[in-house]
């Protein structure tokens, strides 16, 4: 069974159909960008507390906490009270897909502060 430290098209067993996974991190007064994918994507926080949005809905996330994502669903860190880390796993992508952070216009491509309460 190989071990990989994150997942992603260029490492990934050649029978796995997941687009990648790994961990993320975003610190009190950090930068996160709102974005979407064309597969689903699902975070599990093991550390911090933040006010995340998904779906046009805002939710306060801690340790043990699961995001699930559908594609095509904006979704972003607004707010980090402690700092933020989770684990990410994003779906198969669809033939036609698109891989990485996709954004709905140039501005939310350049990504914004993070206010750390």
């Amino acid at each position: 069974m190989p071990v990989h430290r994150g997942l992603s098209a260029d490492n990934r067993p050649a029978w796995c159909d997941v687009t990648s996974a790994g961990i993320f991190s975003v610190p009190r007064n950090g930068r996160f960008d709102r974005h979407y994918h064309d597969f689903e994507e699902y975070w599990l926080v093991f550390k911090g507390r933040a006010k995340v949005v998904t779906e046009d809905v805002e939710f306060i996330v801690e340790p043990g906490d699961i995001v699930c994502t559908q594609a095509g669903d904006e979704h972003d860190v607004v707010e980090v009270y402690e700092d933020l880390e989770a684990f990410y796993f994003e779906g198969a992508c669809p033939d036609g897909g698109r891989l990485g952070h996709l954004h709905r216009t140039p501005e939310l491509a350049q990504g914004h502060d993070v206010p750390g309460k």
